[in-house]
């Protein structure tokens, strides 16, 4: 009795096997937002710095820099080679004092080389990141903090004594130089306290806060496909007067709900940074499917100053829930929306809570009732579902006598004991109503129609 138990057992679990071959997909928690793509046009309150005279332009402060009234933006050169030579003498300058850091005694007696060496992989790590990110201002901070420490380094393992000889060399470089120097002819100073840009477009003074009003469709796309006016020759720079900046636009109005004083992300074609916007104004056009759309943002970077028009992506609502694919999606008698997930060698239902839909997948609410779909979950996407796998959630007390190898799903609706989960093409009211009326006889074989979502 006991060998033959065991053979029987031995032989279901194989025919288990081959009979039960589920296709499922872990459950897992998923973001997707509501994103909507257009050209925008900068708008800010800019004035033109001019300068008089000619020369060659070399600006010590970097666009968005903010400068105070009577600052320096610009000192005025006879060539290009006037600027390099001062250029040069203030990397080797640098150099030096890097090199003379990196060997001071009080540093390099107590370093321990695994503690440098570590410092020296992640310097490296930020430098990757800076550069997949483009971020060249940051990036040429730690370059100078990566080649300290490697000096340090080579201090500490006694490769190197000290740096004395490429500083002496490095010096009579510089003295080399300063004898080629010459000092600039003129210098050009801001009239106004504000934000520093070292170039202009042409609609300094025709696109400005206090005009958006006026703006229209046709403005709009006048700058798009030309960007950049021509400006004059004696035109230094600009001062943008404060951090607020505005953008216009041209959308579609049904792309999203567009809501007048909502929050929204904003990221860059032209940059990975992304900015915090708000909405300020939806403005209707003769072209039904044409709106103006003005967002108003307080943040000003080099980035966001170096052009007029942009290509950029607003994200409007950000959902976060547990993906369920469509394919796997069933209803119930009560027309609940669920999936059937695999516990073991056991079936079970799941009853789902959509926050987000889209043609690939539903997002279900994060929830610790058990009785809907939760993480890591196998959701069963292709396969059969068998009466003697399936387990019900809720007890229902039967109507009348049905036959034994039917199975009932959560509502208590009687289904032959197989029923196929391949995603199949929805069926008519009409036939959904037949099979259910029949779905009471274990003759007769349950159509997937009734259960699958029609999209």
């Amino acid at each position: 009795m006991l060998s033959l138990f065991i053979l029987v057992t031995f032989f279901s679990q194989i025919s288990m096997q081959f009979k039960d071959n589920y296709v499922t997909e872990t459950a897992v928690t998923y973001s997707s937002a509501e994103k909507v793509s257009f050209q925008g046009v900068y708008i800010r309150n800019e004035s033109v710095i001019r300068g008089s005279a000619s020369g060659v332009l070399s600006y010590p402060n970097a666009d968005g820099s903010k400068i105070a009234n009577g600052s320096v933006v610009a000192y005025v050169y006879k060539s290009e080679n006037d600027i390099y030579v001062n250029h040069r003498i203030e990397q080797l300058k640098e150099e030096v004092s890097l090199l003379e850091s990196a060997q001071n005694p009080g540093i390099t007696e107590v370093a321990k080389p695994t503690f440098i060496s570590s410092l020296i992989d992640d310097e490296y790590q930020t430098i990757a990141v800076l550069i997949a990110k483009n971020d060249l201002e940051t990036l040429s901070k730690e370059r100078k903090q990566l080649q300290t420490l490697m000096d340090i380094y080579h201090i500490v393992i006694d490769e190197e004594t000290d740096f004395n000889d490429a500083i002496s060399g490095l010096n009579s470089e510089i003295s080399d130089l300063e004898r080629q120097r010459r000092n600039y002819t003129d210098v050009i100073t801001a009239d106004s306290t504000g934000y520093f840009v070292s170039h202009t477009d042409g609609y300094e003074n025709i696109l400005s806060l206090d005009d958006i009003g006026n703006l229209t469709a046709d403005k709009i796309r006048e700058v798009i496909s030309e960007p950049q006016k021509e400006s004059s020759a004696y035109d230094v720079g600009k001062m943008v007067d404060g951090y607020e900046w505005k953008m216009a636009g041209l959308i579609d109005p049904k792309a999203a709900d567009f809501k007048v004083g909502s929050s929204v992300t904003v990221k860059f074609a032209s940059t990975p940074d992304t900015v915090t916007a708000v909405i300020d104004d939806i403005i209707e056009t003769d072209d039904p499917d044409e709106n103006i759309i003005i967002i108003s943002c307080d943040e000003l970077t080099f980035d966001l100053v170096q052009r007029r028009v942009d290509r950029v992506e607003i994200i409007l609502n950000d959902y976060e829930g547990i993906k369920v694919p469509r394919e796997a999606i069933r209803f119930d008698k009560n027309n609940e929306k669920g999936v059937y997930i695999l516990l073991g060698q056991r079936i079970s239902f799941r009853k789902i809570d959509p926050v987000y839909e889209c043609d690939e997948y539903i997002l279900s609410k994060i929830t610790s009732d058990t009785s809907y779909v939760s993480m890591y979950d196998d959701i069963i996407t292709k396969g059969e579902i068998s009466a003697d796998l399936y387990v019900e959630e809720t007890t229902v007390a039967p109507e009348d006598d049905s036959p034994e190898d039917d199975v009932s799903d959560v509502s208590g609706t009687s289904y032959e004991n197989t029923e196929s989960v391949t995603e199949q093409e929805s069926g008519t009211d009409a036939e959904t109503e037949d099979n259910a009326d029949n779905s009471g006889s274990s003759d007769e074989e349950y159509d997937d129609d009734t259960i699958w979502e029609t999209e």
